[in-house]
């Protein structure tokens, strides 16, 4: 039995794709394959740190937010600040708030020297949450496997120039 030409048998899906995409004319197979790379990255990382933040009653935002106030000055952070940090959208910072906030994980207290606004902070028992979520997330390699140190620099290198761009909405 002779195998299509087109059978991911023993191909890597990325090669395959990026020559088909070639092969039929269509531009910049490059940055096709570069981009269904990093594509199928993330669904990889994501099913991983989904199935470890399960584990710990924690989604993948309520994850993010907790981290992002774990590294924050004083653990806390304007609402506003939260959601262009993370890139969502104001109501999903709401949203997550609300849930962790009900396992006691952050609480919601007024800016010390600007009462208009209002600060997530971060408490002992989200402090500790985040920090039990995060050693189940690097023992799995935060989703990318057995990376190698050296390679995880150079991959965040090739990277920045593409976060820099004009499109990147976090800067």
């Amino acid at each position: 039995m002779s195998t299509a030409p087109d059978e991911l048998h023993d191909v890597d899906p990325v090669e395959w794709t990026r020559g088909r995409w070639s092969d039929e004319g269509q531009p910049a197979p490059e940055l096709f394959a570069t981009m269904a790379a990093l594509m199928r990255t993330h669904q990889q990382m994501v099913s991983v740190i989904d199935e470890v933040l399960k584990e710990h009653d924690i989604t993948r935002t309520g994850w993010l937010l907790l981290s992002t106030l774990q590294i924050s000055r004083a653990h806390a952070r304007p609402l506003g600040q939260l959601g262009r940090q993370m890139l969502v959208h104001p109501t999903t910072v709401t949203l997550v708030l609300d849930q962790l906030e009900k396992k006691g994980l952050v609480q919601r207290t007024r800016h010390p020297t600007d009462r208009r606004t209002i600060l997530a902070e971060l408490t002992e028992a989200g402090a500790r949450a985040a920090e039990q979520a995060n050693a189940s997330l690097a023992e799995r390699g935060y989703g990318l496997g057995p990376l190698p140190v050296d390679a995880a620099h150079r991959l965040q290198d090739s990277l920045k120039s593409v976060r820099e761009s004009p499109d990147d909405d976090a800067r």
